[in-house]
């Protein structure tokens, strides 16, 4: 049987959301160990695939690309700045925004250090991808001025507690070079302009992607194809999927498919750049209409 979908990339982060949280090792840590996730909107709706509940937090994301440039939201821009004002050099072990998944029930507060000194083999951790490459690499941008950031804190720890890392991946955030040319391009130091914040590239080792077309296949036994990208009218970014497979496999894709379709996440609340905190921004000022 054949079928052909569309997604927005909201939809898409749902439906990996969906793969993400049938996937037997995120079970078993649901069950016998504990899944903690960046802020993200690749791991908003996780948490309430996994608890039935939405994060109950006043942030739900860190950093974004937005129409002016990259940018931090509020809620996390707020938290940070108002505990460090003058420190730049922030250690990534105190990020203590990451949502936790214990016993079913979400928590939030606990420093990154405390929760990955307590993970082992049967625990997970989740993070977005900003970028994803043809041959399947993954990597994360780093807004933080020195050091790779709470990734690379992570993947340090992986190294040495063998929890499973996964990158939430949707097919919107494909380039089209290698991982790697990439990162040694996205320089943050001598970066002389830059439409908000100025961002570094972290190619990620160690872990499991998965975008749409892995989703499908977790959730279903289909296949999944892309065959066109884009839209207009609300379907920017959106992503055209062939499903192929057995015909009650491909019915079950369209049906988690269509559990997909009008997926909203919250608001994106930005500071006005000309009052902004963020001291690792470089929002050019001026006359600049896009700028508020």
């Amino acid at each position: 049987m054949l079928a052909q979908i569309v997604l927005t990339p909201t939809e898409s982060k749902r439906l990996i959301a969906k793969g993400i949280s049938r996937m037997d090792v995120v079970k078993k840590a649901t069950e016998e160990g504990m899944i903690v996730m960046h802020p993200s909107s690749s791991t908003y709706f996780i948490v309430e695939e996994i608890t039935g509940e939405k994060p109950k937090t006043d942030y739900w994301v860190c950093g974004s690309i937005t129409p002016k440039g990259m940018c931090q939201e509020m809620g996390t821009l707020s938290l940070t700045f108002r505990d460090r004002p003058d420190d730049i050099k922030l250690d990534p072990g105190t990020f203590s925004y990451s949502w936790v998944i214990r016993n079913r029930k979400v928590s939030s507060g606990e420093k990154l250090s405390t929760l990955l000194e307590q993970m082992g083999p049967k625990d997970v951790y989740v993070k977005g991808a900003n970028a994803l490459d043809p041959q399947g690499n993954v990597g994360v941008l780093v807004g933080h001025p020195t050091g790779a950031g709470s990734i690379g804190f992570v993947m340090a720890a992986r190294r040495k507690r063998s929890f499973t890392l996964i990158f939430a991946a949707g097919l919107e955030k494909l380039i089209p070079i290698p991982m790697h040319e990439a990162a040694i391009e996205a320089k943050r130091m001598g970066c002389d302009y830059a439409m908000g914040m100025v961002v570094g590239l972290i190619p990620c080792k160690g872990g499991r992607k998965v975008t749409e077309i892995d989703a499908i296949e977790i959730l279903s036994g289909s296949t999944a194809i892309p065959i066109a990208g884009g839209g207009l009218g609300g379907a920017e970014g959106a992503i055209t999927l062939v499903i192929k497979g057995k015909e009650e496999q491909v019915r079950k894709a369209i049906d988690y498919a269509e559990q997909s379709k009008g997926a909203k996440l919250p608001q994106f609340r930005l500071r006005s750049c000309y009052d902004c905190p963020n001291i690792n921004c470089k929002f050019p000022g001026g006359d600049k209409p896009w700028a508020t």
